[in-house]
């Protein structure tokens, strides 16, 4: 606590406001590639700084480990968008929001997210040269990664751990920095077109770059850049895997939704179906393709939703960027970027299931509707003059697809502009200083068709007038044009009854994220010590943040088809002050080449949560040239965001499961005993009974979300151990080994629902409880969920970076390069709250889908014009769900052999490579041909609604394997 004082006293006396300085070198000229040492960073002369730390240093020597990834190797994978490359970094995670599951929400479709160490993206803190960047979803600090140009980068850094004593709250994780270009002398063309060996998921993608210098001895120079790309995406019915719905009962017509296009009938007697007594067979009725009456409602007569869902949603892009510096004296240059993003994306999903009992449209039908089929009106006679009361009928519910009414398909606009200015340069040949700020503005638009509740059940009731003509039976909805809908059958609802039904304002949600950062630093050496300079850098930030999620006025009061959603408004400011010190103890002595300390540590002040503290301690020993331990220790905090706070509650329909599903009297299991002490369900299962869930129940089962405005930060706790082999026996020769131990305390999050579920019929505690709620037939009806301070994640396993190059001597000039990033995780456990049990996330997707091991190598041979590059990734096997769990679950449902083989996922290992050829002399230029997912390698089947891990309409974890198939691409670059 004495070094946080003296930071903070040290920062205020400065009376010093600035921004973390530029956390990367910044000399790589035009498209040179990158060369990395063995710590991965950027090879320079001079001092320079890397991520993860702001003081310079004459090397890149760093306690902790830093993974770079250069122009070259973004290139050389033909990557449009830098998440398909992150994504396959052995240190990333599950991506919170990607192009493969967000599909279904109701706005941010086609948003990139980055989670690192899979302790979700909102704990990983993503910077462009150092400094934060806008959020790109509501109500969180979580960065789209579309907005930076893949074309306009020089590389990216990853740090993992806790990285919050450096560059604040978010950094949990760790960080990923985004180094851009800085000096380009000309003009960069590059145009790119990929598609699938099917012939879908086109790419187009196209980049002008040019830069200059000016001035009186080239002291300024501004580069600039604008890219276009368009990704397509794919429909689910385009891939076998997912073009039909699945459940227990396995993919196919007997999974359809029971939402049909035609609508599924129920005759109903008040409360209850009608009875079946005295030789009535069905109390449903449907129709058949030429709307011709079916009685009950068969298999094959639902609606098959997959038909029409996308696997991956569809994005377009133009970026345009500009970067500037002007040195004004030999002591100040003056710095800008600049960036504007405008992003189109879109959802596609299955028009909407409207159930009259469950969605505010009355009871449905009366017997009297004039639209009523013949044999049905009939058949209502009968029941109600037949004397059996239990028969009789009193209205017609109905369960029916919305197909000729409206697309409930979303439609996205964003806009994302920022701009970051300063000051930066020397006070002498030992201190540095750099002052700046940083504004953000995120504006997103996301619209679809609705229909109106009210006016549908207007719309309804209908009779016949005097005059034989049907009409809406309310005379006031008549006068302001109700025209009454016919929904017994395939496109029987007019363009007229449509157009009165939907909502006169679109389901529209408009989102603005502000960002406004003023910060600053001085570093540099406090004083000479025998082996070297002490050196130092501290400094203060101010950040205020706003967001807003602005809905339309008939979704804040539940009057359309979606659930009822408040709007979110908050912000929040945040004052620090930070600082961190270099020591070096030992240096050129026998046993001991090098030996130094570090240390941060960061004191803020927030207006939402008050005060925090953030610190890390470490240290470097090398015993002898090529050989270097390392290690350290962090406390990092994440301070709880806008929407974690003050977002109000708002309805969701989670997919859950009930493991009382498929109980008898006689079963046996973790649950069954538990089960049958709910009285509803003793009811069911005595005499033989078994307690199920009809799929209609399944999707039913609705839940609140909210915010808590009494949230404290989180706390996560980072040791890395390692070290550094590089041999000079052995040029072009590096290993860095680490092991890492995180651990999140205090985690923001909500207990589980499956959770909830489960230890409410375990334990009986009010935490788990209070969220479950059933109804009096027993089945779940709601399973709710808030923001509270309770969860836990503990993490842990090995880093290794293998990286070896040297000339083959095969022709004149020939080079080979390999790189292998290898994680293998020893533990991922998980804990949604003190009393809960802890969930292990490895191997199974139920828990977090950590792979045990995972491995990202790329090969490259280069001679002359000509370069191959092979990229391999490998993912190690993996379950859906815990086998003992999922065995208890698969024998209550009965599922097939085929369904139960579906849980075990093999491993899996994605090949991509591609050929690049140089060509010119004065004006240069490279065309390159690629292939990914070379062998064609497809997902795993996962069915829907029987596993936990599932992604709802893919059928497969697509945002985790590879949905689309072999894909190629071909490009050209020309430089001049």
């Amino acid at each position: 606590m004495k070094l946080s004082r003296y930071l903070c006293a040290t920062a205020l006396m400065g009376a010093i406001v600035v921004l973390p300085g530029v956390a990367g070198a910044q000399t790589a000229q035009d498209d040179t590639p990158v060369q990395t040492n063995a710590d991965g960073g950027a090879e320079q002369g001079g001092d320079v700084v890397v991520t993860g730390s702001r003081i310079r240093r004459p090397d890149l020597e760093s306690a902790s480990p830093v993974a770079v990834i250069g122009q070259q190797q973004i290139q050389s994978q033909g990557i449009v968008n830098t998440q398909d490359l992150l994504q396959k970094l052995p240190q990333v995670g599950i991506p919170g929001l990607s192009r493969a599951n967000s599909n279904f929400l109701t706005s941010g479709n086609g948003i990139a997210t980055i989670n690192l160490r899979n302790l979700g993206d909102s704990r990983t803190l993503v910077l462009v040269n150092g400094r934060r960047f806008v959020p790109g979803v509501a109500g969180t600090s979580i960065v789209d990664i579309n907005n930076i140009p893949a074309d306009f980068i020089e590389r990216f850094e990853v740090v993992t751990g806790g990285a919050s004593a450096v560059y604040g709250s978010d950094a949990i994780a760790g960080v990923v920095n985004y180094i851009l270009r800085t000096d380009i002398d000309g003009i960069i063309a590059r145009g790119q077109y990929g598609i699938s060996d099917r012939g879908d998921n086109a790419v187009y993608n196209g980049s002008l770059s040019a830069g200059t210098k000016f001035g009186a001895d080239g002291r300024g120079s501004v580069i600039a850049n604008i890219t276009y790309s368009k990704e397509e995406g794919l429909l689910s019915r385009n891939r076998e895997i997912s073009s039909q719905d699945c459940s227990s009962l396995g993919c196919g017509p007997q999974s359809y939704s029971s939402y049909a296009a035609q609508g599924r009938f129920q005759l109903r007697n008040g409360n209850a179906a009608s009875g079946t007594a005295g030789g009535f067979a069905s109390d449903l009725f449907t129709f058949n393709p030429d709307n011709s009456l079916q009685l009950g409602f068969p298999t094959g007569y639902g609606f098959n939703r997959n038909a029409v869902r996308r696997i991956t949603t569809p994005i377009e892009r133009i970026i345009g960027s500009l970067n500037a510096q002007y040195e004004v004296a030999d002591s100040a240059t003056l710095f800008l970027e600049s960036t504007y993003a405008k992003t189109r994306s879109s959802s596609q999903i299955e028009a909407l299931a409207l159930d009259s009992i469950n969605d505010g449209v009355g009871t449905g039908y009366n017997i009297d509707n004039p639209f009523l089929p013949a044999a049905i009106r009939q058949q209502i006679i009968a029941r109600n003059s037949d004397g059996i009361a239990s028969n009789d009928v009193t209205s017609i519910a109905f369960r029916r697809r919305q197909n000729e009414v409206f697309s409930r398909s979303n439609r996205n606009d964003r806009d994302t502009f920022r701009i970051a200015g300063g000051v930066r340069g020397d006070f002498s040949d030992k201190w540095n200083y750099e002052l700046s700020a940083v504004y953000g503005q995120l504006l997103d638009r996301t619209s679809s068709q609705d229909i109106d509740i009210s006016r549908y059940g207007q719309a309804v009731n209908a009779i016949r007038d005097a005059s034989g003509n049907i009409v809406c039976a309310d005379a006031a909805a008549r006068a302001a044009g109700c025209v009454p809908i016919n929904l017994f059958g395939y496109g029987t609802a007019t363009p007229e009854a449509s157009a009165y039904v939907l909502a006169a304002e679109p389901r529209a949600v408009r989102i603005r994220n502000t960002q406004f950062v003023v910060n600053g630093n001085v570093g540099g050496s406090l004083f000479a010590l025998p082996y070297g300079d002490v050196r130092a850098s501290v400094g203060g930030e101010y950040r205020r943040e706003k967001s807003t999620e602005d809905w339309d006025a008939l979704t804040n009061a539940g009057l359309n088809s979606g659930n009822q959603t408040p709007d979110t408004i908050g912000s929040f400011n945040v004052k620090e002050a930070f600082g961190e010190l270099d020591i070096p103890l030992l240096k050129n002595l026998p046993f001991v080449q090098s030996l130094s300390i570090q240390g941060a540590a960061r004191y803020s002040d927030y207006s939402t949560i008050g005060h925090v503290f953030s610190w890390n301690a470490g240290g470097e020993y090398s015993p002898f040239r090529g050989l270097r331990f390392r290690g350290l220790y962090a406390v990092a905090n994440r301070a709880p965001n806008i929407g974690e706070l003050f977002s109000s509650a708002s309805e969701t329909f989670p997919s859950v499961q009930d493991p009382c599903n498929g109980v008898t009297a006689t079963s046996t299991g973790t649950y069954a005993a538990a089960c049958r002490a709910i009285p509803a369900i003793a009811a069911a299962v005595q005499n033989g009974g078994t307690f199920n869930y009809t799929l209609a129940d399944i999707q039913s089962i609705n839940g609140f979300n909210g915010g808590n405005r009494n949230l404290s930060e989180e706390k996560g706790k980072t040791l890395t151990l390692g070290a550094v082999i590089a041999p000079d026996q052995v040029r072009g020769l590096s290993l860095t080994i680490d092991y890492f131990d995180i651990r999140l305390e205090n985690a923001i999050g909500i207990v589980p629902r499956a959770t909830s579920i489960q230890q409410c019929l375990l334990t009986g505690q009010s935490q788990f409880c209070s969220n479950v709620i059933r109804n009096n037939t027993g089945r779940i009806q709601t399973v709710n969920a808030q923001n509270i301070n309770v969860a836990a994640t503990k993490t842990r396993g090995i880093d290794v970076n293998f990286t070896y190059g040297r000339a083959l001597g095969l022709t004149q000039d020939d080079r080979l390069d390999l790189n292998v990033l290898y994680t293998h995780t020893i533990g991922y456990d998980t804990q949604s709250d003190p009393s809960a049990p802890l969930n292990s996330g490895v191997g199974n997707l139920e828990f977090g889908g950590v792979f045990r091991n995972k491995v990202n190598a790329t090969l490259t041979y280069s001679t002359g014009p000509v370069s191959l590059n092979w990229t391999a990734t490998y993912l190690s096997p993996m379950v859906d769900t815990v086998r003992d769990e999922f065995a208890e679950t698969a024998d209550a449902l009965g599922l097939s052999d085929e369904i139960r083989r579906h849980n075990e996922i093999t491993s899996y290992l994605y090949n991509d490579v591609q050929v690049r050829f140089r060509a010119g002399e004065r004006s240069t230029m490279d065309f390159f041909i690629g292939v990914n997912n070379l062998f064609d390698r497809k997902p795993p089947k996962l069915e829907d609604t029987v596993f936990y891990g599932t992604i709802t309409g893919t059928t497969t974890a697509a945002d985790i394997y590879d949905p689309i198939g072999r894909r190629f691409y071909a490009g050209a670059q020309i430089r001049f």
